[in-house]
């Protein structure tokens, strides 16, 4: 049965509040997986209907929230924002395939990030998915590996293209540091200390 609330805490960061309901009782945690319509963006003390109900370990919470009254909408970035990030990732594999075709790094280097990047792509759906359907998430720690592996490129478009991990501030951080990190290497790699050394464990 639907009930009204209150929202008494959000972290837009994160993408969880806390629902004070009008009834009383204990404040409700709610995920925003769990709001009818996601385009919008939670204010505190606003008006709320939901439903309770209970996680996968048994712990309540509400589910189908729906806000009241007016509310803020989310930005949504335009296809052709979209191509501000695909573009430069194609961008960047075919700088990567000319470097390789000159002997400046190893041709393995882009065949082996174009797999990880799709990898990483198909990861970052799936964890959607699981957030989506309160299913066990894909460890944090995981995701930025992938990316320092080499991965970033697939990510970044999971970021842009699936709307997934691209609000919360600390992710987003750690995620630019394990490119810069992966550019860096790749930087010493195309160097001449790095191609003595590659083509030394390539022999």
């Amino acid at each position: 049965m639907a009930m009204k609330g209150r929202i008494k805490k959000w972290n837009a960061d994160k993408g969880f509040g806390f629902i004070q309901p009008l009834e009383g009782g204990d404040d409700l945690f709610f995920h925003v997986s769990a709001m009818r319509d996601r385009s919008l963006l939670p204010q505190i003390n606003q008006l709320v209907t939901f439903e309770p109900g209970t996680d996968k370990d048994n712990r309540p919470r509400a589910e189908s929230v729906v806000l009241a009254g007016t509310s803020v909408r989310r930005q949504h970035k335009t296809q052709h924002s979209s191509s501000h990030v695909i573009v430069p990732v194609l961008a960047l594999f075919v700088v990567l395939g000319v470097v390789s075709m000159i002997g400046l790094l190893p041709w393995q280097l882009p065949v082996l990030m174009g797999f990880l990047s799709l990898w990483t792509y198909i990861v970052y759906a799936i964890d959607k998915s699981a957030a989506q359907a309160d299913r066990r998430r894909t460890p944090e720690s995981t995701l930025h590996l992938l990316a320092l592996l080499g991965g970033w490129p697939g990510a970044l478009c999971a970021q842009n293209l699936l709307r997934h991990k691209s609000v919360k501030a600390a992710f987003r951080n750690s995620f630019w540091w394990t490119v810069v990190i992966n550019l860096g290497l790749m930087g010493f790699l195309a160097s001449e200390p790095g191609q003595q050394l590659w083509g030394a464990l390539l022999q």
